[in-house]
């Protein structure tokens, strides 16, 4: 009878490895596994592969074979993807890390890859992946396809409205203070939500379906009135507050009776389109704006991939040079809530009508805007992630810009049914209560703080006036800066 050779798994190997170096006799470890002494002597040969493999996570550790694939950068980029869904909680199947591994592979130079069924089962085998339905999951699948159909939803209310009159309105979660080297949780590194969760903000877009007016954006935090926003009494966005930091019925009631304010100030009669979600409540006695829901559909991204992409790429890129701009002077990284509404406005004026209109046209309509020849929508990856390593900046290989934007792009953004009354009163009562900037301060969940400031004086304010209009001389400006800065000016 010829005996088969028994096969040892890294999670064992480890244990034989162990058990060598602490001085157990090596008969009685080969006799305890099972094994041929040559077997025991080759695990330790290859002690340090065995090492490598097990601390680096690159296999499973119940795996018995260390063998290798062809496109190993490719292996290691997708699966440091993984982890970083498995990170933020999001969930993966097969068809979207078959999408990921052909995106990986187009980046990397493998033109010859295809990632097949085969493929993909044995990487699966190889990292011990175990996919397993989410709820509601096959629910989720149609045969019909999602573009058209709400196309044809939304598509009768352009008979009574024109473009520049219909507005979509939706929310992404983002966590503000998330850098490149903070994506990921290392071995023996817990990675709670919760604890990401104190940085993680709801911001609410809008924008008309010609691309022409961008509605100011609604930041949903969780802290009413936040340290950082002390002697703040205006502030670039609109700001609400909730007990998670997401959309709620009462939030959602306060933003649009301010948009109708809005709107009828204009003398306009406007349709705003929203998903039918438990926190987009209908909104009784509003004057100037008529509200359309839809059945939410999660295969339907309109605007996900055009004005919240591009918003979130944008972001991402002001943190990278935010933090490359601290190294390189010497200075201490520190970000707030204050600065990071600061950013979103800033990044938010930078969304050009091409990337809003482009997403509702992949959606089925045929609009059109006019293009003005500086279009500043694609981002340099490489020009960006390459200044921030010289600087020192530790930027995962394979994470691109878009996966760094789209990595909270699954984090709940609006509130859900619960059968908790109590706590459904705790959080109503609390946004009844408003949340007007400038009141008294309250804890807030800002993990980096910077020191408070004096506010400047009117002669400071006007100073430093004085300092951006001689900057604006020396370079080729058009009038509106010009006229911007004697509206500043007046203000003072």
């Amino acid at each position: 009878i010829v005996r088969r050779k028994k096969s040892i798994s890294i999670e064992e190997k480890i244990d034989i490895i162990s058990a060598v170096e602490s001085g157990e006799k090596k008969a009685d470890i080969a006799a305890k596994y099972g094994i041929k002494k040559n077997s025991l002597s080759s695990i330790m040969k290859n002690k340090d592969k065995v090492l490598e493999a097990f601390e680096s996570l690159r296999f499973d550790p119940r795996r018995k074979r260390l063998r290798t694939a062809f496109h190993t950068d490719l292996e290691e980029a997708l699966v440091k993807w993984y982890r970083i869904a498995q990170c933020l909680k999001v969930p993966v199947n097969g068809p979207m890390l078959r999408l990921k591994a052909n995106d990986f592979a187009q980046k990397l130079g493998h033109s010859d890859f295809k990632c097949s069924n085969g493929w993909l089962d044995r990487f699966k085998s190889r990292y011990g992946l175990v996919f397993r339905a989410q709820p509601g999951e096959a629910a989720a699948t149609t045969t019909v396809d999602a573009p058209t159909l709400w196309y044809q939803n939304v598509l009768p209310y352009l008979n009574d409205y024109q473009p520049k009159n219909m507005f979509y309105i939706q929310e992404t979660g983002l966590m503000y203070q998330m850098l490149p080297h903070n994506t990921f949780a290392f071995k023996g590194e817990a990675c709670s939500v919760g604890k990401l969760s104190e940085e993680r903000i709801t911001v609410v877009v809008g924008t008309n379906m010609d691309g022409s007016e961008k509605l100011p954006l609604l930041v949903v935090g969780k802290i009413k009135n936040p340290r950082c926003f002390k002697d703040v009494k205006s502030l670039p966005v609109d700001y609400e507050a909730s007990d998670t930091a997401w959309m709620t019925s009462a939030v959602f009631e306060r933003w649009m009776r301010k948009l109708d304010d809005r709107f009828q100030t204009q003398q306009r009669q406007v349709v705003i389109l929203v998903d039918s979600l438990p926190a987009h409540t209908e909104v009784k006695n509003l004057k100037s704006v008529k509200l359309a829901f839809f059945p939410p559909d999660p295969t339907r991204i309109p605007t996900k991939q055009g004005a919240i992409r591009s918003l979130k790429v944008k972001y991402r890129c002001c943190l990278i040079q935010r933090l490359v701009d601290c190294i390189e002077g010497n200075k201490e990284f520190m970000l707030t809530l204050l600065d990071a509404v600061e950013m979103l406005h800033l990044c938010w004026r930078k969304v050009t009508p091409e990337a809003i209109v482009k997403s509702y046209n992949e959606a089925g309509f045929k609009l059109e805007t006019k293009a003005d020849g500086n279009d500043t929508e694609v981002e340099s990856d490489f020009d960006l992630i390459a200044h921030a390593q010289a600087a020192g900046v530790e930027f995962p290989e394979g994470l691109s810009l878009e996966d760094y934007a789209a990595l909270d792009d699954d984090l709940v953004a609006c509130e859900m049914p619960t059968n908790n009354d109590r706590m459904c009163a705790k959080e109503s009562a609390s946004d009844k209560a408003g949340t007007s900037v400038g009141d008294e301060d309250e804890e807030e969940g800002d993990g980096l703080q910077r020191a408070e400031q004096p506010l400047p004086s009117e002669n400071e304010a006007l100073s430093a006036l004085d300092t951006l209009r001689k900057f604006l001389r020396s370079q080729d400006a058009n009038f509106s800066l010009h006229d911007s800065l004697a509206d500043l000016e007046n203000f003072i």
